[in-house]
């Protein structure tokens, strides 16, 4: 009788938590929430957190709050949330991108550097990584210090795409550079069966198409046979 008793206050607690939980989030404070996160409005943010708003609340359109701020730049607000225990800094919205791999595409080298060494975030994620983030704009800083922290030099998408086809459609000649110089593998093509020169002929970088061409017969003494190739299976 005692087990049944202190099972029901367990089932009766939990419902009462999550009542409170249900209450505190409504759809008009997730809506202050938001507005708040994308105008860095850290009051605001400071009130619904004591009011009992989750961090980790997510907008109606499937976006958290941090990802919200980190999209708007809002420091002041990024920083807030950063700190607060309760924050999980892998949270991604509703098409599989986190914290990081937005803050990697936007070049917001401070908040990258707060993901991964105070919070410990992979570096690594599978699929479309940070890393292949920051290369589709060309932020040389930010795939630098990826790098430096483990990222995966030929990591592959989903469509098997390389962070340096990345670079090279971005047309940031120093992060090219920069991705070669750390092993990138030119001879790696994608789904499609293009490979990084290929991805700079299909996007008119013909500057760099040349110089990949002149670094692949250099690399393997052989002319480039051209593309896009499928890889037989």
């Amino acid at each position: 009788m005692r087990s049944l008793f202190k099972f029901k206050s367990l089932v009766l607690g939990a419902m009462i938590v999550a009542s409170s939980i249900a209450f505190a989030q409504n759809a008009a404070q997730i809506d202050d929430f938001t507005k708040a996160a994308k105008f860095d409005d850290v009051s605001e943010i400071k009130d619904l957190l004591k009011a009992g708003v989750s961090p980790n609340a997510i907008d109606p359109k499937g976006n958290p709050m941090l990802v919200v701020a980190i999209r708007d730049k809002s420091m002041k607000v990024i920083d807030l949330l950063l700190s607060n225990p309760a924050i999980d800094p892998n949270l991604p919205n509703k098409s599989g991108e986190t914290p990081l791999m937005l803050a990697s595409i936007e070049g917001e080298l401070p908040v990258v550097k707060a993901l991964v060494l105070d919070k410990k975030v992979d570096v690594n994620k599978t699929g479309w990584a940070p890393l292949h983030y920051a290369c589709a704009t060309g932020k040389l800083e930010v795939a630098e210090f990826l790098v430096a922290n483990g990222a995966k030099i030929n990591a592959l998408s989903p469509s098997e795409t390389t962070p340096l086809m990345m670079a090279v459609s971005s047309g940031n000649d120093q992060l090219i550079k920069f991705l070669l110089d750390k092993g990138a593998d030119l001879k790696m093509r994608n789904h499609e069966g293009y490979s990084a020169i290929d991805v700079a002929e299909l996007f008119s970088k013909d500057d760099i198409r040349d110089g990949l061409k002149s670094r692949w017969e250099k690399l393997y003494k052989q002319q480039y046979p051209g593309g896009p190739k499928k890889t037989p299976t």
